[in-house]
């Protein structure tokens, strides 16, 4: 649901509903090989991080074979004063974050800068680069919560 806006928002293109998956659904490994996604984003409502796919240690999946995998673009999505996948007030970041990733020539900008400056300008909020990193790299607890 809200994944599909985000792509559809950033110009991405969403494998699994041309697929003729809507909606949240699981899915088998088979379908993820028929997809074979470009680019992957996991959702903060799941304790998986990108290193897990990256180094083919889920259990019972593998991964290697997916293209997204292979050349190295499995992504967190960030967490800032909320989760960034679903709507939030840091919504705009989510965008400016995900059309960087999926089109990094486009979007050169240092998206680093750009989460200081907005938490500076609309939560009157001084981030330290601790912070940032901890917003662009959530931890698997999270999901948790």
């Amino acid at each position: 649901m809200h994944g599909n806006r985000w792509l559809a928002a950033t110009g991405g293109i969403d494998v699994a509903a041309e697929a003729g998956i809507e909606g949240i659904k699981a899915i088998n490994m088979e379908q993820v090989y028929a997809m074979n996604p470009d680019i992957i984003f996991i959702t903060n409502f799941t304790e998986t991080k990108p290193i897990d796919l990256l180094n083919n240690t889920v259990k019972g999946q593998d991964w290697s074979q997916v293209k997204a995998v292979q050349d190295g673009k499995v992504y967190k999505m960030p967490l800032g004063v909320y989760r960034w996948y679903p709507p939030s007030g840091d919504g705009p970041l989510m965008l400016k974050w995900m059309a960087q990733k999926l089109y990094p020539e486009l979007f050169t900008y240092n998206m680093e800068e750009e989460i200081k400056d907005y938490y500076n300008r609309y939560y009157d909020y001084d981030l330290t680069d601790k912070e940032v990193h901890d917003i662009l790299n959530p931890s698997s607890e999270a999901a948790k919560y």
